[in-house]
């Protein structure tokens, strides 16, 4: 039996002792394993999932409708797969959500249903999906171009802009927060290497040195720099001929050009990501710091957002999952529908911020094949702006539907109540249930596409970052990140695979964490260790570890166990830009972080600056395991 089906059989034991009495779970099985053996993975990931998706729509409207792939029991509605923990929530004939249905077995049914649905993508379909995902790029943009808003709504969405972020206005350019993400850079500098690359782009631009405050900067030890050469920086006219093979006549302007890649969503699909240059990415971070901290001061954006923590989402999804009166509404491909022309249109009553969003921000895009699309949505995922200015601007067109619903016009008092029946995370939003009608409107009205399938507004089953309600219990299953057969050391499917068997212990699916033990034991053994431990091993509910010796130097109890480890390269940066570096690192740490985010041991040590970190920077994406001494007692 084939590995990702013997942790299934493994779940499928669970489901029998946690749900006696459930019929045809043998009959089942059998059934996966004959279509896994016909259509592989596309099975566990994608025809469980769709399945998974018609149970939860099932549980919001009341009624099941079986997806055309799985056949239906004679006479009935519900699908022959799976009918015995079904018709513990659906009546087999008629399909109708039960009077009382069994919340064991809508929590045992998701979790057999959505276990595969994350795996991580074989080799041999990202190329497929990677194209697909840039037309679909592509696409969304020429949608863009085509589109108007409608007259009155424009007036209105106006006017609630210019009720909140009234500091937005308020700073220099020359003293913004800058620094640099972790994130890639078109320029592919390491992380020592982008206050190099961004010195010399300085140096070559005076518009973008003296703009931002950076001219001095540029200057120093200029003698010493190279000149750039051809094609290193966004504006090289060579940059454009494919451009103008399409028609396309760029404008001639700093922004550069951006570079467009794809990075696993999930089974089905990638997420295109763009690298932003690297000048553009330093000024974007310090926009991006700045916003938050005034999003923190306005009065009716703190009610309603809170971009650091998704935990005010997930209480509301709870809650609206057992009293109907809040509805998730979910968007679809958010970042790439989020037109230039709609954030001109929210932050025209704040010029100077808009003036430096623009002057950030990339024109055009790399999409490969010598081609460079020149941009009509706002930007793509890389840029550090997206994500604050469409949570902001989400939340806006939900609370002027909320307006429209009450009658009301948008003053002060008004808009700041509204705000209160509305909770944005990004493309997550929820909202009271009487105002979901029209702030769905306003959300189309606008060029944005809601997502029938995740957006919930009647029954008892709500969605929202990531955690699934159902009648107020959580209700989320475990998703599995890695294909479970190990062969090889890999640090991150081991890491993966050791937090999904911890996972499934603490939700007494004990058989399914034996199943994935046994796989990761071929590589690594496991012992109990500390869940606030960085090693990788057993965790329990008395949260206990074994210490095997004193460490006299450290004063503490430590054990031997596998850990998860960095990877460094040389990265060495001397000079006036290690001197920029250090400065600005300490500048950015005076400026505090909030304790949300150091609230788990690897965000506690990231906290710590490598005290190498001009001689060294992390290689990103790449880990290994190593034995080290480890304290017992952790906290």
């Amino acid at each position: 039996m084939k590995s990702p089906v013997v942790l299934l059989s493994a779940l499928f034991d669970d489901v029998d002792r946690m749900e006696p009495g459930v019929l045809g779970l043998n009959r089942d099985l059998q059934t996966i394993e004959s279509r896994f053996e016909n259509e592989g993975y596309g099975f566990l990931s994608v025809a469980l999932s769709a399945l998974c998706d018609a149970f939860d729509q099932g549980m919001a409207t009341g009624r099941f409708t079986c997806p055309t792939h799985f056949s239906t029991v004679r006479g009935g509605s519900i699908p022959k797969f799976l009918q015995g923990l079904i018709c513990k929530v659906f009546d087999s004939k008629t399909g109708l959500l039960l009077e009382e249905p069994s919340l064991h077995a809508v929590k045992c049914m998701r979790e057999i249903l959505r276990l595969y649905k994350k795996v991580q993508l074989r080799p041999a379909r990202e190329d497929k999906l990677h194209k697909k995902a840039v037309a679909g790029f592509i696409s969304t943009d020429d949608a863009i171009s085509q589109r108007t808003f409608p007259k009155d709504m424009t007036n209105l969405l106006r006017s609630v802009s210019r009720v909140v972020l009234p500091n937005l206005d308020s700073f220099e350019s020359a003293n913004l927060p800058v620094k640099h993400g972790p994130g890639s850079v078109v320029e592919t500098s390491r992380a020592n290497q982008k206050w190099i690359a961004l010195q010399e782009v300085l140096s070559f631009d005076d518009f973008l040195a003296r703009k931002f405050g950076f001219d001095i900067i540029a200057n120093l030890g200029s003698e010493g720099l190279s000149q750039p050469s051809v094609g290193a920086f966004p504006f090289e006219d060579v940059l454009y001929d494919s451009d103008l093979a399409n028609g396309i006549v760029p404008e001639r302007h700093h922004s550069g050009i951006a570079k467009l890649i794809t990075v696993p969503k999930n089974c089905t699909s990638l997420r295109t990501i763009t690298m932003e240059p690297v000048v553009h990415m330093y000024v974007q971070q310090g926009l991006n710091t700045y916003i938050r901290d005034c999003i923190k001061e306005c009065s009716v954006l703190r009610s309603c957002l809170a971009l650091t923590d998704q935990r005010p989402n997930q209480k509301l999804a709870l809650a609206g999952s057992i009293s109907g009166n809040y509805a998730t509404i979910d968007l679809s491909s958010a970042s790439d529908l989020l037109g230039l022309d709609l954030v001109k249109l929210v932050f025209e009553t704040k010029p100077q911020f808009l003036t430096a969003v623009l002057d950030c921000r990339s024109t055009h895009v790399d999409v490969g094949a010598n081609q460079h699309l020149r941009l009509r949505k706002f930007a793509g995922m890389g840029n550090a702006l997206t994500f604050p200015l469409q949570s902001i601007i989400f939340a806006l067109l939900a609370i002027c539907g909320v307006l429209c619903t009450e009658g009301s016009r948008p003053s002060y008092v008004n808009v700041k109540r509204a705000a209160k029946r509305v909770r944005v995370f990004g493309d997550d939003i929820i909202v009271e249930t009487q105002h979901v009608h029209q702030v769905v409107h306003w959300l189309t009205s606008f060029g944005l596409k809601v997502n029938q399938g995740k957006s919930f507004t009647t029954g008892n089953f709500r969605e929202s970052c990531g955690v699934d309600a159902y009648k107020g219990a959580d209700v989320t299953p475990i998703y599995l990140r890695h294909e479970p057969d190990v062969s090889a050391r890999n640090p991150e499917q081991l890491a993966s695979l050791v937090s999904t068997m911890n996972q499934a212990w603490f939700r007494c699916l004990y058989s399914l964490a034996d199943a994935i033990r046994a796989q990761v034991e071929r590589v690594i053994p496991l012992q109990l260790v500390s869940r606030r431990s960085a090693a990788l091993g057993l965790h329990s509910r008395v949260d206990t570890t074994i210490a095997q010796k004193w460490d006299g130097k450290l004063q503490r109890l430590v054990f031997q166990a596998p850990v998860v480890e960095s990877v460094y390269r040389s990265d060495h940066l001397d000079g006036y830009a290690a001197l920029w570096k250090s400065l600005s690192s300490l500048e950015e740490e005076s400026r505090g972080t909030p304790d949300v985010f150091y609230s788990c041991p690897a965000a506690q040590a990231a906290k710590t600056r490598d005290k190498k970190h001009l001689e060294r920077s992390v290689l990103r994406f790449h880990t290994r395991i190593r034995k080290r001494w480890v304290p017992a007692e952790v906290g």
